[in-house]
């Protein structure tokens, strides 16, 4: 074997596996690409041609999650060729230092500081957002949540459609309606109670009788008095 045969051998070698950094990207490219540098900066690095990098899914499933220049990768060669290289991205570094250290959660953080963690031995799943952000959920034929109990803080809620209660509601703070109220006694003859006072600047009628309006028989004579004052 020639001394260039074991040269371009060793070159083979050398570039099947190689650790690098994301220097640009092309977000754009069918597929998306990315360039790397591997090696040390100076004459034996390696700057590669614009290659794919591996990502969680590429099938009928596919997952976006572009890598950032500056994040550390693993360069793949078939027969040594960097030109034919793909990015294995995923290795924590210094630079980029791992988001959690339990042993029982999986954690994601994002670069505005959001932050989503299911912790499997808490059985607890946690979303952080950052001030400002928003969540969007699109479900155009229904949306289930079945739990023991739910709590939702906010300074403000809007219910945007019509609202069925099958059990019972207790309001804790003042309770207003603008579009009138209707609503019947069940079958067990249940009446609608107020302890407290009451108010109304409007009429008030029952069975067809004014509140404020009508009248009573005069005891002893039979003739009609007038209205309440």
């Amino acid at each position: 074997m020639s001394v260039m045969d074991a040269n371009e051998i060793q070159r083979i070698i050398r570039n099947l596996i190689r650790k690098g950094r994301i220097t640009d990207l092309d977000l754009s490219a069918k597929p998306p690409t990315c360039r790397a540098t591997v090696g040390e900066s100076g004459d034996n690095s390696l700057q590669t041609n614009w290659i794919p990098w591996i990502t969680f899914a590429a099938g009928t499933t596919r997952d976006w999650l572009p890598p950032t220049k500056g994040e550390q990768v693993v360069l793949l060669s078939p027969m040594g060729d960097p030109a034919q290289g793909v990015a294995l991205r995923g290795l924590l570094s210094e630079d980029a230092p791992a988001p959690d250290d339990s042993p029982n959660a999986h954690t994601r953080v994002y670069p505005d500081g959001a932050r989503l963690q299911y912790n499997h031995a808490t059985h607890s799943l946690t979303a952080e957002l950052p001030t400002g952000s928003t969540m969007l959920v699109i479900a155009p034929s229904s949306v289930i949540v079945k739990t023991k109990d739910a709590t939702v803080q906010a300074d403000a809620i809007r219910l945007d459609g019509d609202v069925t209660v099958t059990k019972s509601m207790t309001v804790k703070g003042p309770f207003a309606f603008e579009s009138g109220m209707t609503g019947k006694s069940d079958a067990g003859g249940a009446t609608m109670e107020i302890d407290g006072r009451a108010d109304f600047t409007g009429e008030v009628t029952s069975k067809g009788k004014s509140l404020p309006h009508h009248s009573h028989r005069e005891q002893g004579d039979g003739q009609l008095v007038g209205e309440p004052q």
